[in-house]
């Protein structure tokens, strides 16, 4: 089970300011943490499957990431961005705050252990994997779609 951590003793990869950058690779040395602050144009490939990755975003953009990760874990996800990470696999996704305008796509993952959605933000996600906790505040929603392969 994923537990939150105060201190993360992993790589930090950190965006901030105006970025834009498509070749972003992230392996299976450790945990990460990507850090994105301001306006950002952001996609790649993750390839964690023993590891934790977690996301720290602020600001205006897009994020896009496919591949693998053990863990995800979503710190801080606030301001008017699009998250794509349909394309991503998980074991256990960990939401802790996500606000304002967020859209999150989540890809294929086994367990959301928590959810934590304000003001417009939106969680869509595929399949049936166990939800055990959430909570909506505002106008937030959580929806279940469809991928293509399962029309």
């Amino acid at each position: 089970m994923l537990k939150p951590q105060s201190k993360h003793n992993g790589r930090k990869i950190e965006f901030i300011g105006d970025f834009t950058d498509d070749s972003i690779v992230i392996g299976n040395y450790g945990d990460v943490t990507l850090v994105a602050q301001g306006n950002f144009n952001l996609s790649g490939i993750i390839f964690c499957g023993r590891n934790t990755v977690a996301l720290e975003i602020a600001g205006d953009g897009s994020m896009v990431f496919k591949g693998i990760c053990k863990r995800l874990f979503i710190r801080r996800i606030e301001g008017n961005c699009l998250i794509d990470l349909s394309d991503l696999t998980t074991k256990s996704v960990w939401c802790e705050s996500a606000r304002g305008k967020s859209v999150i796509n989540l890809g294929k993952t086994q367990t959301i252990e928590l959810l934590s959605l304000d003001d417009d933000a939106l969680v869509r996600y595929p399949g049936k994997p166990l939800l055990l906790n959430y909570s909506l505040r505002g106008n937030s929603k959580i929806e279940n779609w469809k991928t293509a392969e399962q029309l």
